[in-house]
């Protein structure tokens, strides 16, 4: 209650103010200087077992725990007749059968036309411990987020610390699996390259699901060519699903619109997840990659994708708990099939940053059917387009091209330049990004391999010196190789100027694929780890 309004209460107003005291629903009280109950209402009183006439002319000391009295008279009392107010004193009182009452106070002082002090006004509340509990949760969540924070930077540089020992790993053994070895020898190299891509891609959906707890999932809206995308996702897999005896089927909706308005980067990995899954769960028959067009207005098109296998099936049981993380189905036939349950949890996040709807149709012993469906805007395309015919060839080879690799790890550097020679490139390794726009500006290069974190001038801020470095040097084609290659990573780099990305560990087929692209001018695709 403000002091301007309390000072209007003198003694004529006595009368009305002792009545509104006595009918008032609320716990308050009134005392004088030396701390005499002089009103209390009825509601208070009897909340301490009392009746006001019981109470007024005593201390209110008197009904309080001997820490509270205490209190009460050598600290509240001289604050309050200092200061005019006082707000959420906790105080004991005691109610009439001896129990405790746990009170917050907060009172002001009444004063005359001249400024004299009249009496106190103090307005009680129950003490229920949850202005203490706001503070403390207050500071839990502060403490949460700062340790959802510090996760988020450690699990990115590890991916960096880990990713680099691990490219040069798996690099070397591609590259020995290229060599002439027997057959035993060439099982144990196919060991180290699968065990180790296993890790990257339990690294790669840690990192997703950490970007999501903490909110830092970045979807983009670019224009997107649906077949291309499709097709890469077909040829992805085709190899994997015919290693393991299946038939790979796509099934393209004529209706599908060329070209939308989406994320291809999160659209890409959603099917990949989806066919990965499939292809853990299928012994025999045949795994359908199929786009349907469920409707379709002037501006936007409503789009269906599905992944359907004649694997194990899913009980109603496990669905309804499959699009939990690190949820995974169980065999009834007691196989074990790997994984490790993160997958569909990012789809289920993903598909609720976008909009979409993720679900899956399924028996047990009868396949799944895995759906993404979500709306999409049109944008205008005019070139034709083709069902694509996923084969396993190897992309032919193209021209040889001279590369730049900016690298500082050594072993990075030796698992490049391997690569790149044995595709027939001729190469240049440079060790920072001063070295980098130092060689461009020396040189010409048809491409530029770009790591990102890097001592000195790191990969992006070479990039931006390159993009300014005039009109014939900074057109180049610069892909990024880094282990940080999320959706929001990747928009960001494209910011600064990144044409394309490689994800360490770099796969030749990905890096042949990438230098074919930059040479000819065309698109840079993404492998099924992105």
């Amino acid at each position: 209650m403000p002091e301007a309004t309390l000072k209007g209460l003198d003694d004529h107003a006595a009368n009305p103010f002792l009545e509104f005291f006595g009918k008032a629903p609320v716990l308050m009280h009134s005392v004088d200087r030396d701390g005499v109950i002089v009103a209390i209402s009825a509601y208070w009183a009897a909340r301490l077992g009392y009746s006001p006439d019981d109470m007024i002319g005593r201390s209110i000391m008197e009904f309080m725990v001997p820490e509270s009295a205490n209190r009460a008279r050598t600290e509240v009392m001289p604050t309050l007749l200092r200061t005019s107010s006082v707000d959420k004193i906790r105080h004991t009182f005691l109610r009439q059968d001896g129990t405790p009452f746990h009170a917050l106070v907060s009172a002001v002082v009444l004063r005359d036309a001249d400024g004299a002090f009249l009496r106190t006004l103090s307005i009680v509340s129950a003490d229920d411990g949850t202005d203490g509990l706001q503070q403390d949760l207050q500071a839990a969540l502060i403490r949460a987020e700062d340790a959802s924070r510090a996760k988020s930077r450690f699990l990115a540089a590890m991916s960096h610390e880990i990713r680099t020992p691990m490219n040069a790993i798996l690099g070397f053994a591609q590259l020995l699996r290229l060599s002439d070895l027997d057959e035993k020898r060439r099982g144990h190299v196919d060991a180290i390259i699968a065990a180790g891509g296993q890790l990257m891609n339990l690294l790669t959906d840690l990192l997703d699901l950490s970007h999501m707890e903490t909110g830092r999932m970045r979807i983009e809206s670019r224009a997107t060519d649906l077949m291309p995308l499709l097709d890469q996702v077909a040829d992805w897999w085709y190899s994997s699903v015919s290693d393991k005896g299946l038939t790979l089927q796509v099934e393209i909706d004529d209706r599908m619109p060329a070209r939308v308005l989406t994320d291809p980067v999160r659209l890409q990995q959603v099917l990949n997840n989806f066919m990965a899954n499939a292809l853990r769960y299928t012994d025999r028959g045949t795994i359908t990659l199929r786009v349907r067009e469920i409707s379709r207005s002037d501006s936007f098109s409503r789009l269906r994708l599905e992944v359907e296998d004649t694997g194990i099936g899913i009980s109603e049981e496990q669905q309804a708990l499959l699009f939990r993380p690190f949820v995974q189905i169980e065999s009834d036939f007691g196989k074990d099939r790997g994984g490790w349950g993160l997958g569909l949890s990012i789809c289920h996040n993903i598909a609720a940053a976008m909009s979409a709807d993720i679900g899956v149709t399924s028996q047990p012993g009868a396949g799944a059917t895995f759906h993404f469906e979500l709306t999409l805007p049109l944008e205008p395309c005019p070139e034709p387009r083709e069902t694509p015919q996923p084969h396993p060839a190897r992309a032919p080879r193209g021209p040889s091209a001279k590369v730049l690799v900016a690298e500082d790890n050594p072993l990075n550097q030796n698992v490049m330049e391997a690569m790149l020679r044995d595709l027939g490139h001729e190469v240049r390794v440079v060790s920072n990004g001063f070295e980098a726009v130092e060689a461009i500006l020396s040189e010409s290069f048809d491409l530029v391999l770009m790591d990102i974190t890097m001592p000195g001038l790191d990969g992006l801020g070479a990039t931006a010196q390159i993009r300014t470095s005039g009109p014939e040097k900074s057109k180049v084609p610069i892909i990024a190789c880094t282990a940080h290659v999320g959706g929001d990573v990747q928009a960001r780099y494209r910011d600064a100027g990144i044409d394309g990305f490689l994800p360490k560990p770099v796969d030749p087929r990905a890096l042949e694929a990438a230098i074919n692209s930059a040479v000819s001018g065309g698109a840079f695709s993404h492998g099924p780890g992105t």
